[in-house]
């Protein structure tokens, strides 16, 4: 599952080929195993990354791959409190967490580190902004297996204290004992603490276990692309990707409905304006790009091209959002674009071999012609060879 990823992004290509940005996109990446995800390479040296992740077999494969400029990783988990604590690693690695428990995607082998009990590094993201060793952030992202909530109750003064654009988290509303109101509460009462506001969502369904058992014993079909719809994502959706953002241009029109967290930093600068209109388009909101640059014009005037940050706003997006009954249409519709290329293919081959007859008719009324003087009689203009052509155009499917 991922959000939306908009890999052409014209505006912030032109902002960061212009040297619009006065100061880097920090990125702090919670749960990196896998490493930094592919669209802050698109902000090219005006990004920095600081990626943590509890499994250092995971911050191993990243570093040996070799580290890009501006990139920090650490293998160290990040939550609210400073010490160490017992981490859980089940066989599939990327669902390691704090909390022991078994759920559907845990049970097969995959991603980096051993499997087992250990005991790990953990930080707050406070403690390591007081210390100096992270800058204030513009974009966090949390990807820890339920823990979530405890990393951003250990950031509450890096939160206020970034002026923080966007948020990135994977969650549930599942209830728990940890969790009676479920996760995304806990993360959501956070969040708003910090002017952060739902703006995108994804989610994965998961069918419940009998139905996949029915489903394996009487399959479907393949849906042919001439005659049914694209198939259904069934299931009960459990494992959600939220963005968080800042509302800049809400806020100004109507502060008193925000809250005001302490020693919060929330003026929007120049450079966090920008910043906001690129998060925008890196996660396909184009729409909220614009009307930050719309609203908040003559304060960008300073530094940009408003009207031409818009008309690169303005432009189609590659591609639909990435939900699984979308990205299931796009397979059909692929489909009939190769039954359709098929067609044409024939239909160009079947025109090929009737001008050729036809070419071969016209030599031969030529010869008769130089034999009697005259059109033969017993060839009557064509007419049998373009009966021939449209018994052959009939043949062909539409």
């Amino acid at each position: 599952m991922d959000l939306y990823h908009h890999d052409q992004v014209p505006f912030a290509r032109w902002v960061i080929s212009k040297g619009l940005l006065h100061e880097p996109f920090v990125v702090v990446d919670v749960g990196v195993q896998g490493g930094e995800h592919a669209r802050w390479g698109l902000l090219g040296d005006q990004v920095r990354v600081y990626g943590f992740d509890a499994l250092s077999e995971a911050i191993d494969r990243i570093t040996a791959a070799g580290v890009r400029p501006h990139r920090v990783f650490r293998a160290m988990a990040i939550g609210n409190e400073d010490g160490e604590r017992e981490f859980f690693v089940p066989n599939n690695t990327t669902a390691a967490s704090f909390y022991e428990q078994v759920t559907l995607h845990q049970t097969a082998r995959h991603g980096d580190g051993a499997p087992g009990r250990r005991v790990v590094p953990i930080r707050r993201l406070d403690s390591l902004f007081m210390a100096g060793e992270l800058p204030a952030a513009d974009y966090i992202k949390t990807d820890c297996e339920s823990f979530d909530p405890e990393v951003l109750r250990g950031a509450r003064r890096y939160l206020a204290q970034s002026n923080i654009l966007s948020l990135t988290v994977e969650t549930d509303f599942s209830i728990s004992g940890t969790y009676p109101r479920t996760p995304f509460v806990e993360i959501n009462d956070i969040a708003v603490q910090h002017r952060l506001l739902v703006f995108d969502i994804n989610a994965v369904r998961h069918p419940r276990p009998a139905y996949v058992t029915a489903r394996e014993r009487h399959p479907w079909p393949p849906a042919d692309p001439l005659r049914d719809y694209p198939d259904l994502d069934v299931g009960q959706p459990r494992t959600y990707d939220f963005v968080f953002c800042r509302d800049f241009v809400l806020e100004h029109k109507n502060p008193g409905i925000f809250a005001d967290a302490p020693d919060a930093v929330t003026g929007p600068t120049t450079d966090k304006l920008i910043k906001a209109m690129i998060n925008f388009e890196l996660h396909g909101l184009m729409d909220c790009a614009v009307d930050i640059a719309d609203h908040f014009r003559a304060q960008l005037a300073e530094r940009l091209d408003v009207d031409t940050a818009i008309e690169l706003l303005a432009r189609r997006p590659p591609y639909p959002r990435n939900t699984a009954d979308v990205t299931e249409c796009i397979r059909m519709i692929a489909a009939l674009r190769s039954l359709n290329q098929q067609t044409a293919a024939r239909i160009a081959q079947t025109e090929a071999q009737l001008q050729e007859a036809q070419a071969e008719n016209r030599a031969l009324q030529r010869k008769l012609a130089a034999t009697y003087g005259k059109t033969s009689p017993t060839v009557p203009g064509g007419g049998l060879l373009k009966e021939l052509g449209r018994r052959i155009r009939r043949g062909i499917p539409n």
